[in-house]
């Protein structure tokens, strides 16, 4: 990834989400509305300084819906926390259970870039090129992330939660539906402990962890994790799917979406010795 450093201020635009208003991720890091409509892609492209950049623009400047405002004291400063602004889209990505793009950096506001602006590729993969429409963010999602994000920030320290997180932000860059369940459930078990009597545990320990008050959810998800473990083996074992494939993919994105939130709402991680039986 890509990411230059100049005075104290930059952009990242992101596709894939849309905000109503400012929401303020850390102290570094604002992530803000962005409306890109004025632009024609004569002016796009006049913005782009690298040739590799323009593709990227021409592509993701007509989606962009939304914008990491980026402050730092330094240019040197700057530039790092840019970089890192790559895991706030990642997390958000799966918080929101939605695909958002961060491919492209600016040196002034969406509303802003005109010819003379500087527009730059922050890579050149193209992820996120989709004409699914934008998520748009709810107030309570918006007050969640507010209240909670600083705690996601922290977490990325942990193997275990930074793998479970970019395993279902990233799952969708995969076209082939059993490559899709076996990046979620890498990352659903790897959340947990169990190396033996997987399915058994691994079904226990989810349910105990999302519900620990509620008995009858807690048998409900018990069930239905039973049965994704068959559909996730079945996909990494190359055995034919008997269930509705799309509908298991989006199942266990769903599972792999509450825990991460709940880790991130309790701000730690599963304990197998609390979780076992």
């Amino acid at each position: 990834m890509q990411i230059f450093g100049t005075d104290n201020v930059t952009f990242i635009l992101l596709s894939g989400i849309t905000v109503s208003d400012s929401i303020t991720l850390s102290d570094n890091v604002e992530l803000q509305p962005a409306d890109t409509s004025h632009l024609d892609l004569q002016t796009t492209l006049s913005a782009c300084s690298q040739p590799d950049d323009i593709a990227v623009a021409a592509a993701f400047i007509p989606r962009t819906t939304a914008q990491f405002m980026i402050t730092a004291p330094t240019p040197k400063e700057l530039a790092a926390f840019a970089w890192n602004a790559s895991w706030d889209a990642i997390l958000l990505s799966a918080f929101l259970r939605t695909e958002i793009g961060f491919n492209l950096q600016s040196d002034t506001t969406a509303n802003k870039i005109a010819t003379g602006s500087m527009l730059r590729a922050t890579n050149h993969h193209m992820h996120g090129l989709t004409n699914s429409s934008p998520h748009l963010l709810t107030a309570d999602e918006s007050q969640w992330l507010s209240t909670n994000f600083a705690n996601a920030r922290r977490l990325l320290n942990n193997d275990r939660f930074q793998t479970a997180v970019h395993c279902l932000a990233t799952y969708r860059w995969h076209t082939m539906p059993r490559i899709q369940l076996a990046i979620l459930w890498a990352g659903i078990e790897g959340m947990f402990g169990a190396s033996s009597e997987i399915r058994f545990r691994i079904s226990l320990y989810i349910a105990r962890f999302l519900h620990p008050d509620d008995t009858n959810k807690r048998q409900k998800v018990f069930g239905t994790i039973k049965k994704l473990y068959d559909s996730r083996s079945a996909a990494v074992h190359g055995s034919k799917l008997k269930a509705n494939t799309s509908a298991v993919i989006d199942e266990s994105a769903d599972i792999l979406c509450s825990l991460l939130r709940r880790c991130t709402a309790a701000d730690t991680m599963p304990d197998e010795n609390e979780l076992a039986p």
